[in-house]
């Protein structure tokens, strides 16, 4: 097999086309399941936000693999102001040293890139009791070693990793006594991976405008990184090449 998007596509088609539980027959329905979730991880990996763009730019990329494409409705009632206004909410960003307005989005990976759990949380929550939440939804056969930021301090949280069975591991504070840790090998995987989400996979430039759509969106683009590690793994290539899987 050769790194393409065509492979991609095909793979994800008969990986959800065997995953995915069978529906009824409906012949008002000419597309499946199975083909919607494999457009929506080319749309990810193509890095084409507008939905019509994408539909439209498909027809011509992709119509060779799809005996139909979806067609958007004709008259589509759209959202004047966005309605994520109402459910985003002020926080803090001590990397950049400075404050924003919106959401924060918490997100365990794997070393290899695959995401395991995300969270799109206010960012007045604590990111520890989301961490907590993130490893208990997450599927893992116990033992990890968590690899987090200054951030996840506290003894009460580290015991709660324990009981989890799990540990974690982060740089000491500037009032706690020198752990000996640097992370600095293993934070460039970390920023390599948000920097492949930001840039290849459009995560900022999302284009949703109501708190479900975001929702769905990022998943999308999860779903794609993670069919891309994956893949990768069968074709014996870098974990995170996914550039030649863009069209």
């Amino acid at each position: 097999m050769h790194a393409d998007l065509d492979t991609l596509c095909t793979v994800v088609y008969c990986t959800a086309d065997d995953l995915l539980p069978g529906k009824p027959g409906n012949a008002r329905r000419r597309v499946t399941d199975a083909e919607i979730a494999t457009l929506c991880v080319a749309q990810a990996i193509m890095g084409i936000p507008s939905d019509r763009r994408f539909l439209a730019v498909a027809c011509k990329r992709l119509g060779h693999l799809f005996p139909e494409l979806p067609q958007q409705p004709g008259s589509v009632e759209t959202t004047r102001r966005s309605a994520l206004a109402d459910a985003a909410d002020y926080g803090y960003c001590a990397s950049h040293s400075r404050f924003f307005w919106g959401f924060r989005l918490h997100r365990l990976f794997a070393p290899d890139g695959t995401p395991r759990a995300f969270s799109l949380a206010s960012p007045k929550r604590d990111e520890r009791e989301v961490g907590i939440e993130l490893l208990e939804r997450a599927n893992r056969s116990g033992g990890e070693i968590l690899i987090g930021d200054k951030g996840y301090a506290g003894r009460e949280f580290a015991a709660a990793v324990a009981e989890l069975d799990a540990t974690i591991v982060r740089p000491s504070r500037k009032n706690e006594a020198d752990n000996g840790i640097h992370l600095a090998p293993i934070r460039q995987r970390i920023e390599s991976i948000f920097w492949t989400c930001k840039d290849i996979l459009t995560l900022e430039r999302h284009g949703a405008r109501t708190l479900h759509n975001l929702r769905v969106r990022i998943a999308q683009r999860f779903l794609a990184l993670a069919a891309c590690v994956s893949l990768n793994h069968r074709l014996g290539r870098p974990s995170r090449a996914l550039v030649d899987y863009v069209a």
